[in-house]
């Protein structure tokens, strides 16, 4: 896998895994965005997020109303930057 597709994946990937991981349902997420201001509706927030069709504001938003606090950044895996540099 190349590092454009890697990240690509992870990001679009991100919001999804924590939400889970979380148990947040969708309906509250829309909720906790609505207290930081954003004015979203379920379904298209569920539409947005299973497509990964956000810019980063409002990943950080999402991550906000999910509570996290620190995230861990995705590194390419080591053998596909070995393969890149070669």
């Amino acid at each position: 896998m190349d590092a454009n597709a890697f990240y690509e994946t992870q990001a679009r990937e991100l919001i999804k895994r924590i939400r889970r991981e979380k148990g947040i349902p969708y309906w509250k997420l829309a909720q906790k965005l609505r207290e930081l201001g954003e004015e979203v509706e379920v379904q298209p927030l569920i539409n947005r997020v299973n497509r990964g069709t956000y810019n980063f504001e409002f990943a950080l938003k999402l991550l906000a109303a999910m509570g996290v606090d620190t995230l861990e950044v995705p590194h390419l895996p080591r053998k596909s930057r070995q393969n890149r540099a070669s």
